[in-house]
């Protein structure tokens, strides 16, 4: 992937109020899905997952797993 692909990604990402939300919300500590999710308690499950996508796509977030557990971490590389 091109060095433009990666910024136009990034920035599609932002763009977005909600995702904007969640990377703030992520970067005092990392958080679960559900966790995160009831931070939206007007969004769907499915929504946050769907805005989680994007992130995780921008290299935005970085997801790990641990047992039953979807941690999500913020990675602000890509904005510098």
């Amino acid at each position: 992937m091109s060095r433009l692909d990666r910024q136009e990604r990034v920035f599609k990402a932002l763009a977005d109020w909600r995702r904007r939300k969640i990377l703030d919300l992520l970067a005092s500590d990392p958080l679960t899905t559900g966790e995160l999710c009831s931070r939206f308690p007007k969004l769907h499950r499915c929504t946050v997952m769907q805005h989680l996508g994007v992130l995780e796509r921008a290299n935005l977030v970085i997801v790990k797993r641990e047992g039953r557990l979807r941690w999500n971490y913020i990675n602000a590389l890509p904005i510098k």
